[in-house]
Order: structure tokens, then C-alpha cells, then sequence
């Protein structure tokens, strides 16, 4: 069990490492940074792989079993959670991405009415999912408000640390 703990937490962080590294790069091909050409649609699979481990690395967490029994909107944000990164992922073959964009933003909406209802973390954690979910759904794939998507990751890199707690004396295998 512990090392599934620190493997939890390994992934939230890479994923939410990668989802930062695709607003980054999303936002840099809007500002003309680095020769880079506009292709936001081309990165909507990273930003799904990145989201995707997140929601794995929090798979485990207490925090599905408390969403589930928060009612309908826990048991809707957890399911809109585990489907926004496939649709985003799906965007490299459907090239649609308002699906998946809508469904991120609107999981993680749901996730922050009910955390902060519920008052499930600490008042610094329930601001920091708010403001996961406000930095999801102001953003936009043609401007420099793409770079909303890096600070949405470094949310959930903080959020992953502070709250998948790898147990004292665990050490990485080698």
C-alpha cells in the first residue's frame, strides 16, 4: 500500500507537470515565442495525458470515496474527471476539443462546489481547487490566456503533494 502512495503521487505530479508543459507551449505558440507555429489542437493529447495521470494518481486518494458519497455533483465530477482526459486525448483523431475542454472544466467546477461545500481540505486546498477550475474554463486555445494552463498544472502539483501524503520511511525502489 505504500508504495502504490508514493506511485499515486508520482503520477499526479508528472501529469500535472505535463498538463503545464502543454499550456506553456500552447501559450508560447500564441505569443509567436520560439519560431513556434499556432497548433494549439496538437497539443490537446498532451494536455490529456497530463490530466489523465492526475485523475490516476488520485484514483486511490479518499478523495473518490468522499466525492461518490457528496451526492450527485461528487459522482458527476468524478465521472466528468475520468472522461475529459480521453476526450481530450481523442482530440488528435476527432480534432473537436470543445468536448473534452468543457468536460475538464466542468468536472473540476463540480469538484470545487464540492469541496468547498463539504469542506473536505484545508481552506488553502479548497482555493486552490477553485482556482484550478477558474484557470480551466478562462482560458482560450487562440490567446495568451493558453498560459492559464500552467498555472492550472502547478495547482495540481501542489494540490498532489499536499494532499497524496507518501507515508514516512518510504523509499523510492532502486
Amino acid at each position: 500500500m505504500d508504495a502504490i502512495s508514493m506511485w499515486s503521487r508520482l503520477s499526479a505530479l508528472l501529469g500535472a507537470v505535463l498538463f503545464a508543459a502543454g499550456g506553456a507551449t500552447m501559450g508560447s505558440m500564441n505569443a509567436g515565442w520560439f519560431g513556434l507555429e499556432r497548433d494549439a489542437n496538437a497539443l490537446f493529447p498532451l494536455l490529456g495525458v497530463g490530466a489523465g495521470l492526475v485523475v490516476v494518481g488520485f484514483a486511490r486518494s479518499s478523495l473518490t470515496r468522499r466525492l461518490h458519497e457528496a451526492g450527485w455533483l461528487g459522482r458527476a465530477a468524478r465521472y466528468l474527471l475520468v472522461v475529459a482526459p480521453v476526450l481530450l486525448i481523442l482530440n488528435a483523431v476527432v480534432e473537436f476539443a470543445i468536448f473534452g475542454t468543457l468536460a475538464l472544466a466542468f468536472g473540476l467546477i463540480s469538484l470545487a462546489v464540492v469541496v468547498v461545500r463539504r469542506r473536505l481540505f484545508h481552506p488553502g486546498d479548497r482555493l486552490l481547487v477553485a482556482l484550478s477550475a477558474i484557470g480551466s474554463i478562462t482560458w482560450n486555445t487562440e490567446t495568451l490566456s493558453a498560459f492559464l494552463l500552467v498555472g492550472v498544472g502547478l495547482v495540481w502539483a501542489i494540490l498532489s503533494v499536499r494532499l497524496l501524503k507518501v507515508p514516512a520511511g518510504v523509499q523510492p525502489s532502486s
